[in-house]
């Protein structure tokens, strides 16, 4: 068995993530007991052995590495342990200041803010009821109306009922908001804006740029379409109907209003384009910084985190003059978010669906692709049905049994759906980008941009037009 650089890396990640996901199964203890198991067998081996048997020594150290995952999986549980915790004060009327941590999430009826407790100057942070000041851990989701608004690094002081997410036997909500570091929610408490300009001042830029774009689209483009451009270029599928939502779900599209790895493959790519004019240096640097604004601005979504992580991979391999080794890529983008944040693992359905699908086409996308070659399938050019064809059947075949057990059904138009819209997908977002760009030096120009004629393609699921 010959074991390259390559796979051994992959075999680490993997391993890594497998341990991850097994943790939450592992007491600790017998997680300390294993590891000075393993650590014995491998300094037995290495004497007995040598490096002779490298496949053994592999499997050694790759089982360390998953018990590694596994604590790092229950360390991220360390916070709901401590004396300190915010789900100590379920169920009790609080009255704190925090700080507004994430953008906020408007929706039709209401607002939703990520705050994060902090420690106010006087008196310090208390509960109603509980004894003496102390520092909280954990964020807290508040529920506020449309108006007034309300922006990142807002510092806020609201009171209300402390209340524990949901869960039942379809969905805990608990588990979702835990992604985030979030752990308690106040449905529409009193809130006063006592301070602002708190949060991270680049974060806060680009957070303000996307406002300005999404006020030129909305402005210039009547709804739904402003909603679905909003969608695709800046991941705010909030804004849709209710209507076009589900018929974009009933067809299988979703994902063109998730900014995903296609989305950054496309920005990556246009970027790196301009080596020729403005230099290779110049032209990694700045791909590198758009992709990193981009992620900031859409909320950093674990699809779009892996795209980027991804992509500063290429970019990292280009500035070396290195192969770019894609499998070894999207291993280590997994491994990387794993670490940062376990719980997406296992309670991220965008992480899961985005890694498959990414899976199904660096493996089986070829496959299908030198098939549909065969069987003589035409590319037609800008249409790529040909590529666009295996790139979907891969992709659904790799996240069928995810969509199948989170939402238990499947879509019959997906196929048909997704080949006659992801071509038009790199279009959209250029015109998209030009007609929010153009607005914002002259709002005219955006109106004309988005007056440009254009063929429309009837593609209805229960009444509602999706193209």
């Amino acid at each position: 068995m010959t074991l390259g650089k390559s796979k051994i890396f992959l075999i680490f990640c993997g391993s890594f993530i497998a341990g991850a996901g097994l943790g939450k199964y592992l007491e600790l203890i017998n997680q300390r007991v294993t590891v000075m198991a393993v650590l014995a067998m491998i300094f037995i081996m290495m004497i007995t052995l040598g490096w002779r048997y490298k496949w053994a020594m592999v499997i050694g150290f790759a089982g360390l590495i998953l018990l590694l995952g596994a604590w790092r999986w229950q360390g991220s549980f360390s916070i709901t342990k401590t004396d300190n915790f915010v789900g100590k004060h379920y169920g009790r009327e609080v009255e704190w200041e925090g700080v507004v941590v994430r953008d906020p999430d408007v929706r039709s009826n209401k607002v939703n803010l990520t705050v994060r407790p902090t420690p106010s100057q006087s008196p310090p942070i208390r509960a109603k009821g509980a004894a003496g000041g102390e520092r909280i851990l954990g964020n807290i989701l508040l529920n506020v109306g449309r108006y007034p608004e309300y922006q990142y690094g807002d510092r806020l002081r609201f009171s209300g009922k402390l209340e524990e997410p949901f869960v039942t036997e379809e969905f805990s909500y608990k588990d979702y908001l835990s992604r985030y570091g979030t752990y308690a929610v106040i449905r529409f408490p009193k809130v006063e804006k006592i301070g602002e300009d708190k949060g991270n001042r680049v974060a806060a830029a680009l957070f303000y740029f996307k406002h300005k774009l999404q006020d030129v689209i909305t402005s210039v483009l009547p709804e739904p379409a402003s909603a679905l451009l909003l969608g695709i270029i800046l991941g705010l599928k909030r804004s849709l109907p209710e209507g076009l939502s589900a018929a974009l779900a009933t067809a299988g599209v979703s994902h063109i209003i998730v900014i995903s790895g296609y989305n950054i493959s496309i920005i990556t790519k246009n970027m790196l384009r301009g080596r020729a004019y403005i230099g290779h240096r110049a032209a990694l640097v700045f791909s590198a910084a758009m992709i990193l604004a981009f992620v900031i601005m859409t909320g950093a979504e674990a699809s779009v985190a892996r795209a980027a992580i991804m992509g500063f991979a290429l970019i990292a391999a280009l500035a070396v003059g290195r192969l770019y080794a894609v499998q070894n890529a999207v291993i280590f983008a997994a491994a990387a978010m794993v670490w940062q944040n376990p719980k997406i693992l296992v309670f991220d359905i965008g992480f899961q669906l985005s890694f498959a699908a990414t899976m199904g086409i660096i493996y089986l996308s070829p496959i299908l692709e030198k098939w549909l070659v065969r069987i003589k399938i035409p590319e037609f050019g800008f249409l790529s049905l040909r590529g666009n064809l295996a790139a979907t059947t891969a992709a659904l075949t790799f996240t069928l049994p995810l969509l199948l057990y989170h939402f238990e059904r499947l879509s019959v138009y997906a196929l048909p759906a997704n080949l006659l819209i992801l071509w038009a997908v790199p279009y959209v977002m250029a015109l998209g980008m030009a007609l929010a760009f153009a607005g914002l030096l002259w709002l005219p120009a955006a109106k004309i941009i988005g007056g440009v004629p254009t063929y429309e393609i009837k593609v209805s699921v229960n009444n509602q037009i999706l193209c």
